[in-house]
């Protein structure tokens, strides 16, 4: 999990994440998810920091909820960012990140005339090609008219 912090927080275009006076951040169950032992007023304040009202229309903000439950949810639209949608949820001691990445992914041709590793030749004998021709045959006179 240590790994995916580092590049969440040090790629171009990597979803931002407040500073704590140089402490590592802490993931919290699933891979995507940070926990900031900071209050959500100022988690939100450095959001509304980093995406001020002139790239608003490039990246989304939006709070809900009630007082003790609430969340800010951000949507960007931009080209250049890793990550499409962040929901910052408020609780008791903190706050929690959850990040949605953006995976881009290249076409890539294959080509080759390789043979598989593993080949299974499933020969019959001539008594089961004899019975099935037979078995054809009768089929036919019973299709006849």
């Amino acid at each position: 999990m240590f790994g995916l912090v580092l590049v969440v927080l040090g790629a171009a275009g990597a979803f931002p994440l407040p500073g704590l006076d140089g402490k590592a951040v802490a993931t919290a169950s699933k891979p995507n998810s940070f926990r900031l032992p900071l209050r959500f007023e100022r988690v939100r304040a450095f959001y509304e920091a980093q995406f001020p009202p002139g790239e608003r229309s490039a990246v989304h903000l939006t709070v809900a909820g009630p007082e003790g439950h609430r969340t800010l949810t951000l949507v960007s639209s931009r080209a250049s960012d890793t990550w499409r949608k962040a929901v910052v949820r408020e609780r008791p001691a903190g706050t929690d990140v959850e990040v949605t990445p953006l995976i881009r992914v290249e076409e890539t041709a294959v080509e080759g005339n390789g043979r598989p590793l593993v080949q299974f030749v499933l020969g019959r004998s001539a008594e089961v090609d004899r019975a099935v021709d037979a078995a054809g045959a009768r089929r036919l006179e019973q299709l006849r008219p």
